[in-house]
């Protein structure tokens, strides 16, 4: 068997036992070739650096995609923030690892000897680069479900993590996860000059209330009844906060 073909059964396999379809194995080749090997070569290579530049852009949108369908209506600034969380080489390394694809590497001798397969760094930009791969090969909709599965684990878990995420985005998330409308919330009282203004504020969950707050804005009344409402569910709170 000669090189081309071991090189095109290791893809094949490869793309079988992570679920990717593949018309074109040359990009996943690419994608998984390091520019170490352009020195060994006798015909011109392809690296993949700028699949890695096209792939970190449609991984950003798909993590965008996936914050907005599950948590509605919250600030740029949140969604920053969670997206910085999970979209980095820290993140994507592990991934990567835990995909097992630092076996298809292609390297050169001296990347090779140096520990290159197991570089954070590597293995991140390698991971990006598939994902620009299976963009121009299969399309938008193949990239977003795989960025969807690979971080599946990742974006269930930093999503309900008080530290990123209100207790209003956190029961918002419990009501997507239940299959219940997203809860309500209805100003009960507000009393007190118009510069210190007080409300109290009813969280309603399928009709039911199931909490009350209070505060100096209706956003923070909001984030304690919201509060309470998540503690009426049995959740439970970790690193608490409000505001």
């Amino acid at each position: 068997m000669s090189r081309d073909d071991q090189r095109t059964e290791e893809l094949v396999a490869l793309a079988a036992r992570l679920g990717i379809a593949v018309n074109d194995l040359s990009l996943l080749d690419r994608a998984l070739t390091h520019a170490s090997t352009a020195c060994e070569a006798t015909v011109e290579t392809h690296d993949y650096e700028a699949l890695e530049f096209l792939g970190d852009a449609a991984l950003g949108l798909a993590v965008g995609h996936e914050l907005y369908e599950r948590l509605p209506d919250r600030t740029p600034g949140e969604y920053s923030r969670l997206r910085a969380t999970l979209v980095n080489r820290r993140a994507l390394a592990r991934i990567a690892q835990d995909l097992d694809i630092a076996p298809a590497i292609r390297l050169g001798k001296g990347e090779e000897m140096s520990g290159g397969r197991k570089r954070a760094a590597l293995l991140a930009d390698c991971l990006e680069a598939m994902i620009g791969a299976i963009y121009l090969d299969q399309g938008w909709e193949a990239a977003l479900r795989f960025v969807s599965e690979v971080l599946a684990e990742e974006l269930d878990g930093a999503m309900m993590k008080d530290t990123v995420w209100d207790y209003k985005s956190r029961l918002q998330h419990h009501c997507q996860a239940e299959r219940i409308p997203l809860p309500r919330f209805e100003v009960v009282r507000s009393e007190g000059p118009d510069h210190k203004k007080q409300f109290e504020i009813e969280a309603i969950l399928d009709g039911k209330p199931v909490g009350r707050g209070i505060g100096f804005t209706k956003k923070e009344a909001e984030q304690n009844a919201a509060r309470e409402a998540l503690r009426h569910e049995g959740i439970v709170l970790e690193n608490s906060r409000s505001g």
